[in-house]
């Protein structure tokens, strides 16, 4: 009969701390997020939790709604996936962000001057970036003068439906309509009016490489 190798006891004590750190972690951004959305009459949902450097940019009351059970998540040593900025959740003008019930987002950027609607148990993760607007006009002429060049921008709203998976580094553009269930590979540059549910999306611009993924 084998005997069963146990772990050197300093393994284990060490991942009692890392699981305890983790723990930790979330308490004092959580606290400070839920103050902070209630000052700005946002509204969040039960079980918000904040991890790392977490930033909110409301225009308004309710600009910035998330649903139950919401997570957000940019610290390192909560994730290996490669965070490289804080999560900002950012509404310019009269846009609005809404994050459904049971989403996570991992060190995600969202500006929006529109509409940016997130459904739920949508994973998003490490490094996306979400734009329902350009940044710049795109006529050249209207970028040679700071207030043309903020009166020209185009935004179109954004809709990213339920059990939607983003993986890392990808870039979501204005107008842009993701149906149920469908998978962008990480890296996708998305600028697809329209992604049928069920769909996997890959490339740069990305394309639909596979429809009705689980039927």
């Amino acid at each position: 009969m084998k005997k069963i190798k146990r772990q050197p006891y300093f393994l284990t004590i060490s991942k009692v701390f890392k699981v305890l750190g983790i723990r930790f972690s979330y308490l004092i951004p959580t606290f400070y997020a839920r103050l902070y959305l209630s000052l700005m009459q946002c509204s969040f949902g039960k079980r918000l939790k904040i991890c790392g450097n977490v930033y909110f940019r409301p225009n308004g009351p309710n600009t910035i709604q998330l649903g139950n059970n919401v997570t957000l998540i940019a610290r390192f040593l909560s994730n290996t996936v490669g965070i490289t900025n804080p999560i900002v959740l950012e509404c310019i003008d009269s846009g609005r962000i809404i994050i459904g019930d049971n989403s996570g987002l991992t060190s995600t950027v969202i500006s929006s001057r529109n509409s940016v609607k997130i459904g739920s148990n949508v994973k998003i993760g490490g490094n996306v970036r979400i734009f329902d607007h350009d940044f710049h006009s795109l006529d050249y002429k209207y970028r040679r003068n700071v207030d043309e060049d903020s009166m020209h921008i185009k935004s179109e709203s954004i809709i990213i439906e339920d059990d939607v998976f983003i993986g890392t580094n990808s870039l979501i553009m204005k107008g842009v309509h993701i149906g149920a269930r469908s998978i962008i590979a990480a890296g996708s540059v998305v600028t697809l009016k329209v992604v049928p549910p069920d769909s996997l999306v890959a490339g740069n611009p990305a394309k639909i490489i596979k429809t009705y993924l689980f039927k």
